[in-house]
């Protein structure tokens, strides 16, 4: 797969499924160790973007092609999707391959599906159920918007990936049952089948600054930059970071779990000098940012604020 050689992989794959090997077993012990190792050398700089993306292209290719093996779908309706802002399929795709091979007709949407639109098409198909993928944690917002919409037409919400991988994290988003490999996605399917969870699970409320920081966030990204000089392109890079450190603001106050933010700042600082933002400049402009948020905002500044300690 690294090497771009998706021939030789479908039939190394398509020979461990006709041994009885498990679909999981692919997924699990294959395929998200790849992406694992094309994500840390990414991170360290070892590859760029280019090559990243053409190895996780024929991750795609061969999920594709394992998926067009399946039989004629007999199974119901499901829709498989992200949120919006998320740009990661993957996971999406690895769950839709296992559902069309366990015969459910797949309807799959791929990544950073906005939920207005994503509603009517659930409305238009109405499907057993919505798969939701959600790997990036600036996306978390965005899916418990997701889920509101599916549950405003009345279809239940399969959700994971790697950025929903707690029960108790599922709930908060309104999830109404957590799958942490295909094959869970698979039984719960089955399950509602015959009885359709009922009623379904509660949706968050919105957190008082959501408002706030989406029509400020600009403002507060240009005030942050003031404080790491004129470099154009270190600049572009940190405002694009930046904004979604402010979406993770966000969903941690949503979720209110201040250690996601903590986390996503770390890794902010671990992968940044590899790719042009010295972890000086990141702790310039996140602290400028922290202090810039102010108002009926506190509370999200406050919470930037400790996670920057």
């Amino acid at each position: 797969l690294v090497n771009g050689d998706v021939t030789l992989a479908y039939r190394l794959a398509t020979q461990l499924l006709a041994d009885g090997v498990p679909f999981d077993d692919i997924a699990i012990a294959v395929l998200r160790p790849v992406q694992a190792e094309l994500g840390q050398r990414w991170a360290a700089g070892d590859i760029g973007i280019a090559f990243e993306h053409a190895a996780s292209a024929a991750v795609h290719e061969l999920l594709i092609r394992l998926g067009a093996i399946a039989q004629e779908p007999t199974g119901p309706t499901v829709v498989i999707a992200s949120p919006e802002a998320d740009a990661h399929a993957l996971g999406a795709r690895v769950v839709a391959c296992a559902l069309a091979l366990e015969g459910f007709r797949v309807l799959f949407l791929g990544a950073s599906v906005p939920a207005a639109d994503l509603e009517d098409f659930l409305d238009f198909h109405r499907p057993l159920a919505l798969v939701l993928s959600c790997s990036m944690p600036s996306a978390l917002v965005n899916a418990a918007g997701s889920v509101t919409a599916a549950h405003r037409v009345g279809v239940p919400v399969v959700g994971g990936g790697s950025a929903v991988t707690t029960e108790q994290r599922a709930s908060r988003l309104g999830i109404d049952a957590l799958a942490l490999v295909p094959s869970d996605a698979v039984e719960r399917l089955r399950a509602w089948e015959t009885l359709p969870p009922d009623p379904l699970a509660t949706e968050p409320e919105p957190v008082a600054e959501q408002r706030g920081l989406a029509d400020r966030s600009q403002r507060l990204i240009a005030i942050a930059l003031d404080a790491v000089g004129n470099d154009e392109m270190r600049r572009h890079s940190l405002s694009e970071e930046l904004a979604r450190v402010l979406q993770v603001v966000e969903g941690a106050l949503l979720l209110d779990e201040p250690g996601l933010l903590a986390e996503h700042i770390e890794w902010l600082r671990e992968t940044g000098p590899a790719h042009g933002l010295p972890r000086a400049s990141l702790d310039d402009a996140l602290g400028a940012l922290a202090a810039a948020i102010d108002g009926d905002l506190q509370r999200a500044g406050r919470l930037l604020s400790a996670a920057l300690r």
